[in-house]
């Protein structure tokens, strides 16, 4: 889970159970558009789903290492805690959202 909460509203967006260890998924938020939700040692993560280099969906065409999200499209990753790139040529941060656990639920923090 993200350290920082930003003030503003909180959606929910999938269940815990709905995302397995070491898995993206999808998911669409009213308003805000397509955002990834990762799972790496039972804490839960937030981003947009697009890489910020190729456009490619990281939900459909990445994958985890550790808390890295890589994009299969040029082998560049980000790291899925902060947003940051962590390998070329992916170069612009993606944003990510603070993720709240409410029982299963899963909710992201936005800010309005």
């Amino acid at each position: 889970m993200s350290s920082t909460l930003r003030a503003g509203k909180r959606v929910r967006v999938c269940l815990q159970s709905d995302v397995e260890e070491n898995q993206i998924v999808q998911v669409h938020v009213d308003g805000i558009g397509v955002l990834a939700i990762y799972r790496v040692e039972g804490q839960f993560f937030a981003s947009d789903d697009i890489c910020s280099h190729g456009q490619a969906s990281l939900s459909e065409d990445g994958y985890l290492e550790g808390f890295n999200v890589v994009c299969s499209w040029h082998s560049g990753s980000f790291d899925i805690r902060s947003g940051q790139p962590t390998k070329p040529p992916c170069m612009e941060a993606l944003t990510t959202y603070p993720v709240i656990l409410d029982g299963d639920e899963v909710l992201v923090a936005l800010e309005i």
